[in-house]
Formats: structure tokens, C-alpha cells, sequence
């Protein structure tokens, strides 16, 4: 009708507005005839950011456009402080690539001030991120893209005329002007801003938001460390200036590590030092006997992303100090890394066993809890064999999961001590159509018996040596776990050949457990456990092995001293346990085991220890167990010389676990090691030689002792025996003596 009105409010988005427009046009059709008088009054807003012509400019977010102020961002006024801000790639115009080549903030409306200064000391850098808004690693190496460029280093003189309207938005006037333009295209992925302010300054608080909707977020932290302190939804607000024509020259991206460097394939003369960088190049590695004098080189010709380079002709038991590169380019060095090759002979070694880690990303993940209690007992203490029991990368063992779950989470201790693996179900469900694994490409194990033992061939079952100690890698999962088969051969042939005094083995899939598998149910894992069982610990056992590790099940079980026990946990018969105490010292001693003799199966310890990563449940407690706890945690071992503790250590720090095992050693003397009196019984436990027998005697005085037996004929299976009895029914004093009978 004549004398209806309507007001429309139309945001023009500044994404089409292009370099030389000067005309903005609307156009408008008039869908009814009902009116003949239609007219118009245009009023066009122009939200002006700057005071002189700046050329293309956009404000990140757009959102962010309009607010006046109350945020107060303090990214160029905090000193020592670091911040990582992802602009997404949404706030960006679509198939629209640039250079950007000045950055420009403005003064809090409400909070802000005009300023003249100086940061003394700042670096800037561009990025594209992959990272998300919101999921920003706390970890900021994890957030930086491959062509992290310094745009900004060194002193910054900042001003503000604080200029604008009254009540906000101010104006974009506090300009980083980039020494060198950074070229982003939104169609590869986020925009991350990394600024390390080392110095601050008396700059105005910045303008900004805090909104979980604007496709932005940030993390902020110290520059002396490698992770933030804390993330959040907030963010600067940012007017990037830039060109799409003529751009500035800039260099290639910077070829920067994304895996490693780590370490495989060890010996008392070689090592194989690996990593993965964003381009593809030659490698570099030199290496000294200082960090600041490594005097020798090895350069790989390969062209890859992928480098292995071999140092050979290395000294036995030495640290040598290294760096990885590339012509012309240092890509890690310093004093963390370094290596220590294997020794000649026996020397004290530290060993750390990790089972089911592989759990970046799963729910109830306590891997890094576990790895920083592992870090925080051993200290100083080198880390001389890393052993991976498998489920290193959950779920199904890709290359991503493998970087989030292993390269992201143990850098310090791959860089300076070889992790040995074996192959979990959890690395097998990642294959490709022709059964490639991205296994395969991170191991490089010693199948041509480089490191000693006996050749396998493959990389599924291996054996290397470190000073006393043989260790042998078999696989559960995807070998042939027939008697016939090539890894039961193997097995007898490597077995044969070894002379060190300690034998350890490990696999994924244990033998005896009633965690969260069950090796009593014949189908568990295709059954793979019974099998291991039933065709892997006879060879074993008759050539000696003193400790098998295995995973797989989330919890933490360690059994008594065994031998012949191949069937489901209702056969375990008294002769199969060796040694039926706790093999800790202060308790019921240690495990012994002649160091030779015709006699190998002196018995061994099985040890489950998948709880690297998280405790799921029990199916009970196997009876061949000492130990069987639902908590996560870890398995340090320390072998020096006839000697070997093991500790199960919790994510806590506590130890709820341990046992050693002496080898060439004799019980000693006959004696008590303890007596308990508990609800009306007593118990004795006292040292023993298996085979011989035993009698417990008691008397109520030593004066005129008159010494009855009340224990009978007693016939040792081990170097500990225990009787138990009941306790004097008069309650009066007795004295009692153990004696050896034959």
C-alpha cells in the first residue's frame, strides 16, 4: 500500500569486494504490480579500519569486526611469552591463494591506549595447520604446517594513535610489516599465527573475542617451553594486509623434521638413524664424541622423505653425539642427541618394556602419565633397551596413528636409545590390499642377524644380542605358529647357537593371562595365545629362557617361577612351579638359576605387562600368577651380571611389583626366611634345594629341647619351600628348626 514501509539492513561480505572497485551496485526486483510508486534511500556504511590506503586487507575473524573492545589481549606486551592463534580456513574467501605481507592489530576500545614502544625481542611465524580451531595440540611443534616460515625476528619499534570512534572498534594501526611475505592458500588448510614475544613491551592490550563460534582458538604458554600452558576459544583480532599480484620474491619452504630422528638396528659397531622430513632430500648425519665436535660424516645420495642412514665402524660401549640433515641444512642437534653402542661383553643394563601404549586418542589414555613415570624414576639413568610389546598405535596401526601415539609422544627417548618391537593384533588391521603394514616402514629390524643371533629373514622374528643377554623377538600374529613352521625352525636353530647367560623373549599375545584376554578360552585371538603356549615355551624352556614378556591383555600379571606348564590354568600341577614364592629378596629370596648345567629347564618368569596405555578389566587370577593388579604402568629391568630385577612401575610413580632371579647361586645355609601366625595357623617358609628333603620340628623350650616333628617328610621343588600347620592350641610358646633330612 501507499503508506507501508519496509528497512532491510544488507551486509555487503567484503570477500567480493576486489582490488579497484569503486562501484557498489544493488539491484532490485519487484515481484507484484500491486505498487507502482516503489522508491529507494540507499545509505551505504563503510567500516573504515585505517586512516590511509592499505590496498587488500581482511579482518580475521570477520566477526570480530564490529566489537568494540573488553578483551585485552596481552600478545606484544607479556614478556617470555609464547602463542599459537589458527585462523580457519573458513573465515578466508574459497579458492583464493596470497601473500601476506604485513599484519596489523588494533588497541582494546575499552582497555587500550595510545602507545610509542619497542619488543626488543620477538619472532613471528606463518603456517598452515592442519590443527583445527579448538583442537590445537598443547604441544606446539604438533600445530606448526611444513612451510613454517619466519616472518618477523628481532626488534620491533609499535605505536597507536588509538584513533577510531568513540566507543570502538579502533583502528587497525599496530603494524608487523613481514621481512619476508608468507603465501597462504585456505585450501590448504588453517592459518596458525606463532608469535614468541621474548621481551615484552608497554604495547596497548590487544582487541579480540572469546567465542567458540568464530572458527578461531589459540593456545599460550612460556617460551622456554615446548608445550602451552592452556588453550581456549579466544583470539586476537587481526587485519592482514596483502597482494595477489606481483608478489615479493620468497624462498622455497624451509624443509623441517616431521618424524624422528630415532634409532634402529644397533650394534657394538653400528646404528641405523632414521627420520622423515616435509621435502625431499639427501641425508645427513655427523657424528662425534662431543656435542660440539662432530667431527665425522655419513651423507645418504637417496632422495626421500624417508631416510635411513647407516654409521658403521663405530667403538663397542661408546657415546657418540649426532645431527641429521641435509645439504646445507641442519634439521636436530645438540646435546640430547645421542647413542651408546652396545658393549662386548656383560655390563649393568636397564631395560624398559611397554606393552598397549598405543592409545593417543582412545579413551581413558594414561600413556603419557606412564611414560612420564618411567622418565622421572630413571633420571639420568640411560635407557640402554627399549622393548615395544605391541599396540604401539591404536586402532588400526596406521602411519597418522603411529605418529600421534609413538613420534608425538616419545621424542626424548627415541632420539638416543632403539626401540625393539614386536607386532601387535592392533598393527595388523591397518594392511594394505598386499598385507603392507606401516610397521614395516617404521622397524627396520636386524633379519640378517646384524645385531647376533642367528638370521630370520624377515621382520616378523629377530634376535639381537646386548652384552649377556640374548633377546628374541617372536610374533604372535601374523607368522606361522605351526611346530613345522619357519619361526618354530628358526627359533631351534637361533636357540642352539646363543651362549649368553641370560635369555629373555617377547611377543604380543602372552601364554598365561586373565586380563582382559583369557588364554584358557582356545579362540581367544584365533588362538593365538594357545598356540604360543603350546608350540613356543617347550623350545623356550629347553634352552634355558629365564623371562617372557608378552601384552596384549590391559593389566599387569607376573607369575611364580615356571616350567612345563603348556596346558589351560586347571592343569598346573606343584612340579611346574618352581619356585612357588615371591622371588623378592627381603621376602621369600630371590628366584635361582644355575648359570649352566646339562639341566635348562630350571624355570622361567612370565610377565604380562599391557597396561602401558590403559587397565580395561580381569577374567580372574591365573593361577600360575604371583601378581595380577588392573593398573596401568610399565616394567623395568636391571641386569648386572648373574643378577636381574624386574619392577612393575605405576603410572603413579609407586612400585607395586617386584622379583629377581640370581643366577649360579645355591640357597645357602638351611634357614627361615619367615613365620605368620594367622587365624589359628602358622606358616614357615625356608630355603630349600629342589629334590631334597625336608622336615619342620618344634619344642616348647631351647634349654632342654624336646624337638617333635609336626610337619612330616617334606620334598623341596625349589630353592623356597612353604609348609603351613596349625598353631599350638594352648596358645603357649614354641620354638621350632627346619632341618634337610637326606
Amino acid at each position: 500500500g501507499d503508506d507501508e514501509f519496509a528497512f532491510y539492513s544488507i551486509d555487503l561480505d567484503p570477500h567480493l569486494l576486489v582490488e579497484g572497485d569503486n562501484v557498489v551496485a544493488v539491484e532490485v526486483h519487484q515481484l507484484s504490480g500491486s505498487s507502482s510508486d516503489l522508491s529507494f534511500a540507499l545509505e551505504l556504511l563503510v567500516l573504515t579500519n585505517t586512516t590511509a590506503p592499505l590496498g587488500n586487507t581482511l579482518i580475521l575473524p570477520p566477526s570480530v569486526a564490529p566489537i568494540a573492545g573488553g578483551y585485552g589481549a596481552g600478545t606484544l606486551r607479556a614478556a617470555n611469552l609464547r602463542l599459537q592463534e589458527v585462523y580457519g580456513a573458513a573465515n578466508f574467501p574459497p579458492n583464493f591463494a596470497f601473500w601476506i605481507t604485513e599484519l596489523r592489530f588494533r588497541p582494546d576500545a575499552s582497555l587500550g591506549s595510545a602507545f610509542n614502544t619497542t619488543v626488543g625481542n620477538i619472532q613471528v611465524n606463518l603456517s598452515t595447520t592442519p590443527r583445527a580451531p579448538g583442537a590445537l595440540s598443547l604441544t606446539y611443534a604438533n600445530n606448526t604446517g611444513a612451510d613454517d616460515l619466519v616472518v618477523f625476528s628481532g626488534a620491533l619499534p609499535l605505536s597507536s594513535q588509538f584513533s577510531g570512534p568513540a566507543g570502538g572498534p579502533k583502528n587497525f594501526d599496530i603494524v608487523i610489516p613481514l621481512t619476508t611475505a608468507f603465501l597462504y592458500d585456505p585450501g590448504a588448510g588453517n592459518l596458525l599465527l606463532d608469535v614468541r614475544n621474548f621481551s615484552g613491551s608497554s604495547a596497548s592490550p590487544l582487541s579480540g573475542q572469546n567465542s567458540s563460534s568464530d572458527s578461531a582458538s589459540r593456545i599460550a604458554g612460556s617460551t622456554a617451553s615446548p608445550t602451552a600452558s592452556g588453550a581456549d576459544s579466544g583470539i586476537d583480532a587481526l587485519q592482514i594486509v596483502y597482494t595477489t599480484t606481483n608478489p615479493p620474491p620468497r624462498p622455497p619452504p624451509p624443509t623441517v623434521l616431521l618424524r624422528g630422528p630415532y634409532l634402529q638396528r644397533a650394534t657394538m659397531t653400528n646404528i641405523l638413524v632414521c627420520w622423515r622430513t616435509s621435502a625431499m632430500t639427501n641425508g645427513i648425519v655427523k657424528f662425534g664424541l662431543t656435542a660440539d665436535a662432530l667431527s665425522w660424516q655419513v651423507q645418504s645420495a637417496t632422495i626421500t622423505n624417508n631416510q635411513y642412514v647407516a654409521l658403521t665402524n663405530l667403538a663397542p660401549n661408546t657415546k657418540y653425539f649426532y645431527s641429521v640433515g641435509a645439504t646445507d641444512t641442519n634439521l636436530a642437534s645438540g646435546p640430547t642427541y645421542f647413542f651408546v653402542t652396545f658393549p662386548a661383553g656383560a655390563k649393568p643394563t636397564r631395560i624398559w618394556a611397554l606393552g598397549d601404549f598405543g592409545t593417543a586418542g582412545q579413551g581413558g589414555d594414561t600413556a603419557p602419565a606412564v611414560r612420564d613415570a618411567y622418565y622421572n624414576f630413571a633420571g639420568t639413568r640411560h635407557t640402554d633397551v627399549w622393548l615395544m610389546l605391541g599396540d604401539n598405535a591404536y586402532s588400526y596401526g596406521l602411519d597418522d596413528e603411529y605418529q600421534r601415539a609413538v613420534f608425538e609422544r616419545f621424542p626424548e627417548m627415541l632420539q638416543k636409545t632403539v626401540a625393539w618391537s614386536t607386532i601387535g593384533n592392533h598393527e595388523t588391521y591397518g594392511s594394505n590390499a598386499v598385507g603392507h603394514i606401516a610397521y614395516y616402514d617404521i622397524f627396520q629390524a636386524p633379519k640378517a642377524a646384524e645385531a647376533g643371533g642367528v638370521a630370520s629373514g624377515n621382520l616378523h622374528y629377530y634376535s639381537f644380542n646386548y652384552g649377556n643377554i640374548h633377546f628374541v623377538c617372536l610374533d604372535s600374529e601374523l607368522s606361522s605358529l605351526l611346530p613345522t613352521g619357519a619361526m618354530a625352525a628358526w627359533l631351534h636353530e637361533d636357540l642352539s647357537s646363543n651362549t649368553n647367560e641370560w635369555l629373555i623373549a617377547f611377543w604380543h599375545s602372552p601364554p598365561y593371562t586373565k586380563g582382559s584376554h583369557d588364554s584358557d578360552q582356545d579362540a581367544d585371538t584365533d588362538g593365538h595365545l594357545k598356540k604360543m603356549r603350546e608350540v613356543f615355551l617347550p623350545i623356550l624352556e629347553s634352552y634355558g629362557v629365564d623371562l617372557v614378556l608378552g601384552g596384549h591383555s590391559h593389566n599387569y600379571e607376573r607369575s611364580y617361577l615356571l616350567d612345563g606348564h603348556y596346558g589351560k590354568s586347571g592343569t598346573l600341577q606343584p612340579y611346574m612351579i618352581k619356585n612357588s614364592g615371591s622371588g623378592q629378596v627381603e621376602g621369600a629370596g630371590a628366584y635361582m638359576k644355575a648359570s649352566s648345567g646339562p639341566d635348562a629347564n630350571q624355570g622361567a618368569v612370565y610377565v604380562v605387562a599391557g597396561s602401558g596405555g590403559f587397565a580395561t578389566f580381569q577374567n580372574g587370577h591365573h593361577p600360575a600368577m604371583y601378581s595380577a593388579l588392573l593398573r596401568t604402568g610399565s616394567l623395568v629391568l636391571d641386569v648386572d651380571g648373574s643378577r636381574l630385577d624386574g619392577m612393575f612401575l605405576r603410572e603413579t610413580g609407586a612400585i607395586d611389583d617386584h622379583f629377581t632371579i640370581l643366577k649360579g647361586t645355591n640357597p645357602g645355609p638351611v634357614h627361615f626366611s619367615r613365620i605368620d601366625i594367622i587365624r589359628g595357623a602358622i606358616t614357615a617358609m625356608f630355603k630349600t634345594v629342589a629334590g631334597k628333603t625336608y622336615r619342620i620340628e618344634s619344642s616348647i623350650n631351647l634349654e632342654t629341647p624336646d624337638w617333635n616333628d609336626v610337619s612330616g617328610p617334606i620334598i623341596a621343588i625349589g630353592p623356597t619351600t612353604t609348609w603351613t600347620g596349625p598353631a599350638a592350641a594352648d596358645g603357649g610358646k614354641r620354638f621350632f628348626r627346619v632341618l634337610q633330612t637326606n
